[in-house]
């Protein structure tokens, strides 16, 4: 049966990584501000998923279900929002670049899939208050790496000086970076989105006075949510 994911992106939530130990914390959304999707998480949301299917909540490279870095040591909510610490990355090709753009200072942002199974919406303000979900995983993001998710990363950039700092990231780690092709690929589409947010931006500082923000992702169709946990839990073992 198809299961609808929605996704929440949650930039500068990256609290330390660590090479050696393979090691990444942080948090994957924090609680009680509002997003551009107009949402508010409150504080108690992910409390039952944490409870009841714990084991079964992974984390993902880019949201990809076949690019699992593994699971995590430690998920919990506290006063700020729901805070992670991974279990050391698998010694995979695509985890060994997500640490290597942890490092770069390229990705610096994280993001969790799940369903809405209870919230609020108050009309007068236009806010909706997600007070239960259920959380099927949390991943790394910044590059729009999953075809079928749109590209979440450059939120917070509304400054052409934000923009020209992140650029230099970006051609820095393309010209000195050691990643695999896929990666090398898709840092020039970053790229390419960074400059054409920069354009856009510029343009639209012509007409208004207003920050350009980037559109909230869109809900779109996982398939197969129970065969791809199985088959993760199987990829995890081959690799420990």
């Amino acid at each position: 049966m198809n299961q609808i994911i929605d996704y929440k992106s949650f930039g500068g939530s990256v609290k330390d990584f660590d090479f050696k130990s393979r090691v990444v914390t942080g948090y994957l959304t924090s609680f009680d501000n509002i997003d551009h999707g107009r949402d508010v998480g409150v504080k108690g949301m992910f409390a039952k998923s944490l409870k009841e299917r714990r084991n079964d909540i992974f984390f993902l490279n880019q949201h990809k279900w076949d690019q699992p870095h593994g699971k995590f040591a430690v998920l919990q909510e506290d006063s700020k929002g729901l805070y992670f610490e991974s279990e050391p990355l698998l010694n995979t090709t695509y985890s060994d670049d997500a640490l290597k753009l942890y490092d770069a200072g390229i990705m610096n942002e994280h993001s969790y899939g799940y369903q809405t199974i209870q919230s609020d919406y108050d009309k007068k303000d236009n806010v909706r208050y997600l007070k239960e979900v259920k959380l099927y995983e949390g991943s790394n993001t910044t590059l729009g790496m999953n075809p079928d998710t749109p590209f979440t990363g450059f939120k917070s950039l509304e400054n052409i000086k934000d923009l020209e700092t992140e650029q230099k990231k970006f051609i820095k780690a393309i010209a000195n970076g050691t990643f695999t092709d896929e990666t090398f690929i898709l840092l020039e589409v970053g790229l390419k989105q960074l400059q054409k947010q920069a354009f856009e931006l510029g343009k639209k500082s012509l007409d208004t006075k207003e920050p350009l923000i980037v559109d909230t992702p869109k809900l779109v169709v996982e398939p197969n949510i129970e065969e791809q946990k199985q088959a993760i839990n199987e990829f995890i073992k081959n690799y420990k």
